[in-house]
């Protein structure tokens, strides 16, 4: 059993480093604790800035998250920018703008998944003010989006977004490398919007519930799109699948939800691909729009490569709470609606 596995196992040995994970804890809390009492330890930028993230690694649905929030402030007049560490990639330089034509190697898969949805200006830096000042100086900016930035406390910021997985939860509830934990979850008490991906299995908090609908398969090659139907029909021969996200087992899910008998076999997040493990030997091989970015650019025949695109849906309507939320922290988003 891997190590992440065993961080949502009920019955877990781990559970023996509760001490030692109490402790590495409340060097978090201090940490955080010292940024909250001097304001002038975090950089303010001169634009609003919200960031989305989590308390635990990996697999909660905050890329498509960031990708509809882009989206829903977009379509109400709001130039929106995004920084991001880059990981998954390594840059000859930083900052870096993320282009159409930027390769998963250099800026991570995400941000080039990021870019070919939203259309947005991204700037990718290890050193996250740098790239909010980079942005803010070549674009026209009304709001930055730091993506996987919560626990980034030398970036200000006005709007908190933490995104949770509902089927896993906190895990085992312990701090980073005994569970799955960055922060306590405890500090999902102080951010202004709570979204849980999936029907949350056991929390006490304030959520919005969001799903990830899929929508319709793209082959890799050529982006012919087929409906879920229209694969399900012609795609009846050998279909493999494969992923190498946070969560593989969500993925699983989900096909098994639309009735797409494959398999996945899991890779560990931001795996770089080799060509042999993607001999397809005739079958149809399915994957995330995530890996699609970093197979797309492999010296390989990906028309027998399909990603399956998924939007996100809440269970109720954001507007007004969106709208709400970010007019407290100065942008107006229905006035230009």
């Amino acid at each position: 059993m891997g190590v992440r596995k065993l961080w949502y196992s009920k019955h877990s040995w781990l559970k023996v480093f509760t001490p030692v994970s109490w402790i590495l804890r409340r060097v978090v809390e201090y940490r955080r604790a010292r940024y909250k009492s001097d304001t002038n330890r975090a950089w303010k930028a001169s634009v609003p800035v919200c960031v989305v993230g989590n308390i635990t690694v990996g697999g909660t649905g905050k890329t498509p998250l960031v990708i509809w929030l882009c989206e829903w402030l977009t379509r109400r007049g709001i130039k929106v920018g995004i920084v991001s560490r880059g990981y998954g990639g390594k840059a000859s330089q930083y900052p870096m703008m993320v282009s159409q034509q930027s390769l998963c190697r250099d800026v991570g898969e995400e941000n080039v998944l990021l870019r070919r949805r939203t259309g947005v200006p991204i700037v990718v830096d290890p050193n996250r003010v740098r790239a909010t000042q980079f942005l803010i100086d070549n674009h026209s900016i009304d709001l930055i989006i730091a993506d996987d930035g919560l626990q980034h406390y030398k970036l200000a910021r006005d709007i908190e977004i933490s995104v949770l997985d509902g089927a896993r939860g906190v895990g085992n509830g312990l701090q980073l490398p005994f569970g799955p934990l960055r922060e306590p979850k405890s500090r999902l008490q102080d951010v202004q919007w709570l979204v849980v991906k999936g029907e949350p299995s056991c929390n006490d908090l304030p959520t919005s519930v969001m799903h990830l609908e899929p929508v319709e398969f793209v082959n890799v090659s050529n982006n012919s799109v087929l409906s879920i139907h229209e694969f399900r029909g012609q795609q009846a021969g050998q279909l493999r699948a494969i992923a190498a996200i946070g969560n593989p087992s969500s993925f699983q899910n989900t096909l098994d939800q639309i009735q797409i008998q494959a398999r996945v076999k899991p890779f560990r997040d931001h795996h770089h691909f080799r060509t042999d493990e993607l001999k397809h030997n005739g079958s149809v091989i399915i994957v995330t729009e995530k890996d699609a970015q970093k197979i797309r650019e492999l010296p390989i025949d990906t028309s027998h490569f399909w990603y399956l695109k998924v939007n996100v849906k809440f269970n109720e309507d954001m507007d007004e709470f969106l709208t709400s939320l970010f007019y407290k922290h100065g942008i107006n988003v229905k006035a230009r609606t």
